[in-house]
């Protein structure tokens, strides 16, 4: 005879550090479209706030990133918030790499 199949439906809830982690990656994303957006308005000629601003969009994905990788550790809790915020914060990084390289190119 087959076994039977038993399904448990168990409401997983999301840990903080997962929460942490999509929050910072999705805060760097946006920062970095829209001070793409500014400086694509400005023609290049943006003031040095758009770099500190910068900075913390880096800081942030670098967060998320980490955050991500901390939540995967905890035991009994939903991994969407982790592998979000971790692939969305790699991207990021990706991201603010490139706009790094081609301003230390045109220096």
């Amino acid at each position: 005879m087959a076994k039977r199949q038993v399904y448990s439906f168990v409401e997983k809830k999301y840990s903080s550090n997962s929460i942490a982690s999509a929050v910072l990656s999705v805060a760097s994303f946006m920062v970095l479209l829209i001070l793409l957006f500014i400086s694509f308005l400005m023609k290049g000629q943006a003031n040095t706030w758009i770099g500190a601003m910068g900075i913390a969009g880096i800081l942030m994905a670098f967060g998320g990133v980490r955050y991500g990788f901390i939540g995967f550790k905890d035991e009994c809790k939903s991994y969407f918030c982790s592998k979000l915020g971790t692939i969305l914060g790699t991207v990021s990084i990706a991201g603010w790499f490139f706009i790094v390289c081609i301003g230390l190119v045109n220096m």
